[in-house]
């Protein structure tokens, strides 16, 4: 399935200087130090490109030095070089060093680092790789996200308001809409609907179509896979976040597995026939028409196809009896 997600931050795009000046911002606010100093941007750092001073209460200082290296990747050799550079060129040993790099590191990688720099007599080793950075910056420093990467989380948040507010009135709009206004008279009628939720439905059919697609009705472009054509469906409910319908192939076989033993956990597994169902979400029903046109006289729904040749955003199974199949009771 096609979800929509903020793409990685590749800090890697910043040259050397900007992605010093970054963690140099983040740092300033890590704590109320009694001294600060960027020495990177000098151009002579000696292995040092953020020197931090804290002044705890005992009138005793811990001194952090940052390092900081923007590398698309990194080699064991690499990292064995910075620590040698280091010690090469300092007597001094921080109570913290923190390296700040803009790539990922393997396990393998940390532990290497890790164990090289104290065997080098370093005291305390803090590794901000890309994806602890990127955490940071989207938990405690989102107006930084903005001022080097131009991400306004403030808009995104918006967005997602208007979404809900969207999506929630689209619900209340569609179910009066679709659904019957006369109840049930009997009994044996409200269990019928219980069993069969499309009795409840005016229209049993609706056409779906792509809010991309031109070629309606002359042609339906459905098997191009290019997110345009149509289809009809047959409704069946709606559910928490939409509307369900029947999917094709509409039925298909499944192996279930059956727990036949709690304390050994063993299953026995059984084969039986379920019905298909097409989850369409809210986010995804852009519009719809309650009255069709001369081609097809039922409701219409205008939707997104982020799955080239339909909107689901999953699919759910029902037995004979309607009722739903769990996820992790099916054998793959």
């Amino acid at each position: 399935m096609t979800t929509r997600t903020i793409n990685q931050i590749h800090f890697e795009d910043l040259d050397a200087i900007r992605f010093e000046e970054l963690i140099m911002a983040m740092a300033y606010r890590m704590r109320r130090w009694e001294k600060l100093d960027h020495f990177g941007k000098k151009g002579t750092d000696d292995g040092i490109d953020i020197r931090a001073v804290e002044l705890l209460e005992n009138e005793k200082r811990n001194v952090y030095f940052f390092q900081c290296k923007r590398y698309i990747k990194v080699t064991n050799f690499q990292l064995k070089n910075i620590i040698d550079d280091y010690v090469t060129k300092n007597n001094f040993i921080p109570d913290y060093y923190v390296l700040a790099i803009s790539c990922s590191l393997t396990k393998k990688q940390i532990e290497y680092f890790e164990k090289y720099s104290k065997e080098n007599g370093f005291k305390s080793i803090m590794i901000w790789t890309n994806s602890i950075i990127e955490t940071m910056l989207y938990s405690d420093y989102q107006d930084l996200l903005f001022a080097y990467f131009g991400i306004n989380l403030t808009d995104e948040s918006n967005k997602l308001m208007g979404s809900i507010r969207r999506n929630v009135a689209l619900k209340k709009r569609m179910k009066k809409d679709f659904l019957k206004t006369v109840g049930c008279k009997s009994r044996d009628e409200i269990m019928e609907r219980i069993k069969n939720p499309t009795l409840k439905f005016n229209h049993s059919e609706i056409l779906i179509r792509s809010i991309y697609d031109k070629a309606y009705p002359e042609n339906n472009t459905l098997l191009d896979n290019n997110h345009t054509g149509y289809y009809k469906a047959e409704v069946y409910d709606f559910y928490h976040n939409g509307l369900l319908v029947y999917a094709y192939p509409f039925v298909k076989k499944i192996k279930l597995k059956i727990l036949k033993d709690i304390e050994s956990e063993e299953y026995d597994i059984h084969e039986i026939e379920v019905q298909i169902l097409g989850c369409i979400p809210f986010e995804n029903i852009i519009e719809y028409d309650i009255d069709g046109d001369e081609y097809y006289n039922y409701p219409h729904l205008f939707c997104d196809f982020t799955n080239v040749s339909d909107p689901y955003e999953k699919i759910r199974y029902i037995d004979k009896n309607g009722y739903k199949i769990d996820d992790d009771d099916i054998l793959n």
